[in-house]
């Protein structure tokens, strides 16, 4: 159990920084302005991505950034007396607009995935290239008869015409079976697993109410509920600025991997994802 003064102690080191309170700290000589670059501006504008995730599957680190509750403070005294920061929105910007379009391709991937698994993508292969096998007979056949009718064989025409007629019900049987494996496949990996269209976690339909209420308040997934909440009110800003939001770029960025069902063992589980800015820990959900 902590101590007064070490609760004391960390208050002071979240609103001063770690290190204040110790010679062998971080020392800043006078004081730092909100531009400087070691200051998050994530973290002044809205929500430190690195804060968001911290203590999860998902988690990115700790921020190499600093984040000091007095320079948040100065940030909105200063934004209440008519000052804007519009750089700071633009950066802040680019960071969650990318991770946001990374989280879509996934989710896009990840839905894309469900439609079709290799061995129904097989049997509509099969089944397809039966039906254009009875296609080639049928045609050939046609094209058998207008030549004997033209040639006055009459007689094998009307034998040729009983081949067509079996193969015609043949090529309907056919079409049918195409069409109940098209409708009814990616049926069985729809019933069991469907994607989370906020964080982009497979869940499953066979969970309980309780298991995917869980998921949806649950530290991550309301993470992206943040983020995403976060972009939208960016853009009503640079709307009223009358600026086109743009996603400058961001350095040091890497495309987050791509992720398959086949590794979802649990509703909680997300792909590794690689952070847009210096990372030290790749995150898996």
């Amino acid at each position: 159990m902590s101590t007064p003064a070490a609760e004391q102690r960390k208050i002071i080191e979240q609103l001063m920084g770690k290190g204040s309170l110790s010679s062998s700290g971080p020392s800043y000589r006078g004081e730092m302005r909100l531009e400087d670059p070691r200051i998050c501006k994530s973290f002044l504008v809205g929500e430190c991505l690195y804060d968001l995730f911290k203590g999860t599957k998902q988690s990115l680190g700790r921020c190499p950034k600093i984040h000091l509750a007095k320079h948040k403070l100065q940030y909105e005294r200063e934004l209440s007396n008519g000052r804007d920061f519009p750089d700071f929105d633009r950066e802040y910007f680019s960071i969650l607009s990318k991770f946001v379009n990374d989280c879509n391709g996934q989710i896009a991937v990840a839905l894309k995935n469900l439609e079709h698994t290799p061995e129904e993508q097989e049997k509509i292969k099969n089944v397809t290239k039966e039906l254009e096998v009875v296609d080639s007979k049928v045609g050939l056949l046609l094209q058998e008869i207008q030549v004997l009718l033209e040639a006055g064989e009459v007689t094998k025409a009307l034998m040729q015409s009983v081949k067509l007629q079996e193969q015609q019900k043949h090529r309907q049987e056919v079409a049918k079976r195409v069409r109940d494996i098209t409708e009814n496949v990616g049926q069985s990996a729809q019933q069991k697993l469907q994607v989370c269209e906020i964080c982009g976690a497979y869940l499953s339909r066979l969970d309980t109410d309780r298991r995917l209420a869980d998921h949806f308040i649950g530290k991550i997934h309301l993470g992206y509920v943040v983020i995403r909440q976060e972009l939208e009110n960016l853009k009503r800003r640079f709307r009223d600025r009358g600026e086109e939001p743009v996603a400058y770029p961001v350095a040091n960025r890497r495309p987050a991997p791509q992720f398959h069902p086949q590794a979802r063992a649990q509703a909680s589980q997300r792909p590794p994802y690689q952070p847009n800015y210096r990372s030290r820990v790749h995150r898996g959900y």
